[in-house]
């Protein structure tokens, strides 16, 4: 098979993924007046849904790439992204993120990933927010105190290769995750989703990877009566190597709360030697500059030996910046995928032992 008729092949596959997804979302039941009113995957269907610090992007290195990220995750910050690039950590990943948000607004997250066997993988991740303290007030003005809106979400994942349909020329793998997702205004209100997501690795002279993903499906979030649908997510993604440092992808989304967005993100990185890892990165929303806000992003990253420590500035326009920090701890030394002697984490790696 030649590198256009695998490149083809492979096109084909993620395409009739990303159809499975849409196909499953039709079956959802949904009445036609509703569908018709909500009008949902398109801009009429802004503000239909609840639960939007979902959408807040996890670490800085997917962030200074404009969120263009799901066909890369291959640490445990992929728990949020895709967890199927959960297979390719090596021994154990975690990361360690904050972010100042619009607002004052923050958020942290924490996730890690632990690999069972040379071709399954275990994680869980803690994403909490701090919106701080707003005054409380009636319906006739009166000052009732102040109160501290929190939303937490608990996720477990599991990601495996696909070995049946893996060789030497593309890896393939398949990753879950649950979701506990629990939010406080004034009253609480909590919910439960599912994340899926598929990816592949081809090996190619120009290696890439394409991806498949469909996040937040679940019940909605209900405070008093009315209940609100959750955010949910399909994207199909790509990401290319044109050469061994440098990194260029793309992300469609397809948002249920919002008409179909693109985003595009590089990176561009230098290796000192083989345990330190330099990287400047860029990214542009295209959603954001419909909404009139700043669309580009910016980024840097230093890998040395076990831990990254990357930075991401995010302008978002007449609203302010936003800034975020991650540190990520990869156990053994994580060198890009492509970049490696193995070639990929979970084919040919049986020299690991998994029991200590």
């Amino acid at each position: 098979m030649n590198a256009f008729d695998q490149l083809r092949g492979n096109v084909k596959a993620t395409a009739s993924a990303a159809a499975l997804a849409l196909a499953l979302l039709s079956l959802a039941p949904e009445n036609s007046a509703a569908a018709e009113k909500n009008r949902y995957f398109s801009a009429k269907a802004a503000g239909t849904t609840s639960a939007d610090f979902l959408n807040l992007p996890i670490g800085a290195r997917g962030s200074g790439m404009g969120g263009a990220y799901s066909a890369i995750s291959e640490d445990a910050s992929a728990v949020y992204w895709n967890p199927a690039g959960l297979v390719q950590i090596p021994k154990l990943s975690a990361i360690f993120m904050r972010s100042q948000y619009v607002a004052g607004i923050s958020y942290q997250y924490v996730a890690y990933a632990h690999r069972l066997s040379y071709n399954s993988v275990l994680a869980g991740s803690v994403f909490m927010t701090d919106i701080g303290a707003i005054d409380h007030t009636d319906m006739d003005g009166n000052n009732l105190g102040t109160f501290s809106p929190r939303d937490q979400v608990l996720t477990l994942s599991y990601s495996l290769a696909i070995l049946e349909f893996s060789n030497k020329d593309i890896d393939v793998s398949m990753g879950v995750s649950l979701k506990h997702i629990k939010s406080r205004i004034v009253e609480s209100a909590k919910a439960y989703a599912g994340d899926v997501g598929i990816m592949t690795y081809n090996f190619t002279n120009i290696p890439y990877r394409l991806a498949v993903t469909m996040t937040n499906l679940g019940s909605g979030m209900r405070y008093d009566v009315d209940s609100s649908p959750l955010p949910l997510t399909f994207k199909l993604a790509g990401a290319v190597n044109p050469f061994r440092n440098m990194l260029f992808s793309v992300d469609m989304v397809l948002p249920k709360g919002n008409r179909p967005n693109f985003l595009f993100g590089t990176e561009l990185s230098t290796e000192p030697n083989e345990l330190t890892r330099l990287s400047a990165r860029a990214g542009l929303n295209a959603q954001r500059i419909r909404d009139g806000l700043s669309a580009f992003s910016v980024g840097v990253g230093a890998t040395m030996h076990f831990f990254t420590l990357d930075y991401a500035f995010v302008p978002m326009g007449e609203l302010g910046t936003t800034h975020k920090i991650s540190i990520t701890f990869d156990f053994p030394f994580r060198s890009p995928i492509f970049n490696r002697r193995d070639r990929s984490i979970f084919t040919g790696t049986k020299s690991i032992s998994f029991n200590k």
